[in-house]
């Protein structure tokens, strides 16, 4: 699929012309020469275990809506991942786990409103003490700790979490 089809661009950005083509992730205007790169977002997630048990949220909006995640989200602009992934665990657990170390990345696509994004997802873990408890805040409907032997990859959102998952419970 080219980046038009993936896009829906159906005129160049720069002059407005429909003499656009597309090839893997660069759409070329054949008026003005323009050329428009669509490289990856980077998006983190966070494997928080206690006691045997995998931190996961319900997801309240779409892509996904009702099916299970890992806390995380888009990195902005003016941040490093660390900084991203703390920023997105703030806003979907209500707080800021500790030891925070990378794991592994892995390509995802995520579609939202009729534009399909390609993404590098890049996993951390951490740990979260006892006497702090999660809560649900921004994309998370609700927060679930499921056992790790429990873990239903099919009610997943997305396929770059269950190969994170699937790194982390063979290790």
């Amino acid at each position: 699929m080219s980046v038009l089809e993936q896009t829906r661009f159906t005129r160049c950005p720069h002059c407005g012309s429909k003499r656009i083509a597309a090839q893997k992730n660069v759409m070329k205007c054949g008026a003005c020469g323009y050329k428009l790169y669509f490289n990856c977002a980077a998006a983190t997630s966070c494997l928080i275990v206690r006691d045997h048990h995998l931190l996961m949220i319900e997801r309240k909006k779409d892509p996904g809506k009702g099916l299970l995640d890992l806390p995380g989200g888009f990195v902005d602009y003016d941040e490093g991942l660390e900084a991203g992934m703390m920023r997105e665990l703030i806003e979907e657990i209500s707080c800021e786990p500790s030891d925070l170390e990378y794991l592994t990345s892995a390509p995802n696509t995520y579609l939202y409103r009729d534009v399909l994004y390609h993404t590098v997802d890049c996993f951390f873990t951490a740990c979260l003490p006892d006497h702090i408890e999660p809560s649900a805040g921004d994309d998370a409907a609700n927060i679930l700790w499921v056992p790790l032997d429990a873990i239903d990859f099919d009610n997943i959102a997305f396929d770059s979490v269950k190969t994170a998952l699937r790194l982390y419970l063979s290790s």
